[in-house]
């Protein structure tokens, strides 16, 4: 199993990940676009044992979203790490990983509620909203 490092913006938080993503996907629902300030939000599931932060855990800002879903970030640089849904995954923002995973992302999702200025040009399969995964 492969280890992949991350970090944020301003270097304060430090995370491995293994390379065993669940899946990998864009999601254009607006809360991520908002999360992350972009066209959409490139993220990769995981279950939450196999992700370790090695440095900056008190720099980490959460923010419960919902019932479902917590939101985390660096408080320092802004920068969105993951959301953690009660599910046991993890939904690591792909944007931080400084080593590149063995897959890519293979679909979008919530194209319904995507950036009006967004086409989407490849041909990853496409869901109207968010699918169980």
């Amino acid at each position: 199993m492969e280890v992949l490092k991350g970090s944020c913006l301003c270097g304060k938080v430090k995370l491995e990940v293994a390379d065993e993503f669940k899946y990998m996907g864009n999601c254009h629902c607006s809360e991520c676009r908002k999360f992350t300030r972009s066209d959409y939000s490139s993220a990769g599931g995981i279950a939450l044992d196999k992700l370790i932060v090695i440095a900056g855990a008190e720099h980490i800002q959460t923010y419960q979203k919902s019932a479902n879903t917590e939101l985390s970030f660096c408080r320092h640089c802004g920068s969105s790490l993951y959301s953690r849904k009660n599910n046991g995954l993890v939904n690591i923002r792909l944007g931080i990983l400084d080593d590149t995973p063995c897959d890519k992302p293979s679909f979008h999702i919530s194209v319904g509620s995507k950036a009006p200025w967004n086409e989407i040009t490849d041909d990853f399969k496409q869901f109207e909203a968010a699918p169980k995964l």
